[in-house]
């Protein structure tokens, strides 16, 4: 099958896009060597390297059965693509059937240059659209999810069985992330139960976040370790973040293999933890 590109805008709307050949910056994400000059020594030291900002470009043809038709199509365009509206995401089905979307804003191209017979016609509009994507990384179409109950097993291939007891350990797990960079969890936990503590064993270190609260039966409280978000709410709005110890991580899922450990006190056969995150690529 061809490749298929959507733009989906802040409010959820989605417009295919009819994408030419050269398009650029789509795959490896740019790069940020942070560096230093050493006194009396030649080139610099290098201090650090990141994934910096993207900005990529497709070529767009844009085409309708009348004048009017195209004129209609690309006011449409201007104003699903319009960066003061908030973000949006371009998502991208490959020829082998799976699909990656990454969030941006639109950055330019659709002044557009109208040159009869070169970029336009009386049915078509030819210009080449920039998008500009603060996080440089693709990622998953929907979340990888596993919700953890009191003797029951774990429903998604990637966790072992998690068995919530009225002590303290649910289990063990070994969570795996099968994309290429960091993914960040987004914790659910339902009461009742009191004092989590979320741990990750990764590198030779362990990351703990720990929720000093308690939950009643049915009671929520949701911890977004996302950037951009970094919150943690009970189901009712509180703000609990509060309640978080000082010494806590909001850790992200590393690439690769995770061994977890969550842990609360109180919980019974009503008690629930789901864990939710979005795997992450460096390319298209």
């Amino acid at each position: 099958m061809a490749e298929t590109v959507i733009w989906i805008d802040p409010d959820g709307a989605t417009t295919t896009l009819e994408v030419n050949w050269s398009t650029r910056a789509r795959f490896a994400p740019p790069i940020a060597f942070e560096e230093e000059g050493v006194p009396e020594q030649p080139g610099s030291r290098l201090r650090a390297v990141r994934h910096a900002t993207r900005e990529f470009v497709l070529p767009l043809w844009i085409s309708d059965s009348s004048e009017s038709a195209l004129r209609t199509t690309l006011r449409d365009l201007v104003k699903a693509m319009d960066p003061a509206r908030g973000d949006g995401t371009i998502r991208v089905t490959a020829p082998g059937g799976d699909q990656r979307e990454i969030v941006c804003r639109y950055a330019g191209g659709l002044e557009l240059d109208e040159i009869l017979g070169d970029t336009s016609g009386p049915l078509v509009q030819r210009t080449p659209v920039v998008f500009r994507a603060f996080d440089p990384y693709w990622r998953a179409t929907s979340d990888t999810v596993d919700t953890y109950t009191t003797g029951t097993t774990a429903t998604f291939f990637p966790f072992f069985p998690i068995r919530l007891s009225s002590s303290e350990v649910f289990a063990d797990p070994t969570v795996n992330n099968v994309g290429d960079v960091e993914a960040w969890p987004v914790w659910t936990i339902t009461g009742p139960g009191s004092n989590v503590n979320l741990k990750r064993f990764t590198g030779g270190e362990t990351k703990t976040l720990t929720l000093s609260t308690t939950l009643g039966a049915g009671e929520t409280a949701e911890i977004d370790t996302r950037p951009g978000k970094k919150t943690v709410t009970k189901g009712d709005g509180t703000n609990l973040f509060g309640s978080l110890s000082s010494s806590s991580v909001l850790w992200p899922l590393l690439a690769g293999d995770n061994p977890i450990r969550v842990e609360m006190t109180g919980s019974t056969s009503d008690s629930s933890v789901k864990l939710a995150f979005r795997p992450r690529y460096l390319t298209a």
